[in-house]
């Protein structure tokens, strides 16, 4: 189930350039997503975004309050769904950052200005406009999503299971979106903790609050690295001769 592709030490998944809509406009816009990467680490997964929209978001005369954020990240896998909640969104029921299991999913496109009123709607205006829609590592018309309504892009409901840390400096990480052309304004950088994370397939999604890009990356999470047997041995020799010397002071 692999997909994207593997650059110093990254799974790159790389969006269409041109399938951003904003207005009238298609293309390059505020909105556009270039790509997604990610990496395993010895101890976190680290989720990379390049993109033309801020972390703060955006604003807009179309959305009902006028302001347009990110969507938050889901991770698929294999049914077990998962959200990471990495910015504060203004429409989302759950406030706090984190990683949440037992997901429900809502879309708050059409409040954040959408002017279609599903997916394959979105997908015909692009075309329509000599433009290439696509869905990262999906077809733009591949049946994961359905055609026929917006690709929810919040948490609804959850329980929140651990932290998500946005990292700022992005120096020695290896990250290269410009390998693929991608030249996204911003490049945000998500760490979760692997112990959280189940292994196996995963595709993950995301999409501002107006559905006005999607992407997806496929991929395969490997089990989190358990400590070295030697490690374990030697931290629980070091209890137990603690544990008898204050039996001695005792």
């Amino acid at each position: 189930m692999l997909a994207g592709t593997l650059y110093n030490n990254w799974n790159y998944a790389i969006d269409s350039f041109d399938d951003s809509t904003s207005g009238n406009d298609v293309g390059n816009t505020k909105y556009e997503i270039f790509g997604t990467a990610f990496q395993q680490t010895p101890t976190q997964l680290l989720f990379a975004i390049n993109s033309n929209l801020s972390l703060e978001g955006t604003t807009s005369t179309y959305a009902a309050d006028g302001h347009v954020g990110w969507g938050d990240l889901f991770l698929d896998l294999d049914g077990s769904l998962l959200g990471v909640k990495f910015v504060g969104n203004n429409a989302s029921g759950v406030a706090t950052t984190g990683l949440y299991d037992t997901v429900t999913t809502k879309t708050v496109a059409k409040e954040n200005g959408s002017a279609w009123d599903n997916l394959g709607e979105y997908n015909n205006w692009v075309r329509q406009n000599g433009k290439t829609p696509s869905i990262g590592d999906l077809g733009a018309d591949d049946p994961y999503f359905n055609l026929n309504e917006h690709v929810p892009n919040l948490i609804a409901s959850g329980t929140r299971i651990g932290d998500v840390e946005l990292i700022a400096d992005l120096t020695g990480l290896g990250l290269d979106f410009g390998q693929f052309q991608a030249t996204g304004a911003y490049t945000h950088v998500l760490a979760i903790d692997r112990t959280l994370l189940p292994a196996g397939n995963v595709k993950f999604w995301l999409a501002p609050e107006c559905d006005n890009d999607i992407t997806a990356h496929i991929g395969t999470l490997d089990p989190a690295p358990v400590p070295e047997p030697s490690l374990v041995l030697g931290l629980g020799g070091f209890a137990l001769l603690l544990g008898r010397v204050k039996s001695r002071r005792s």
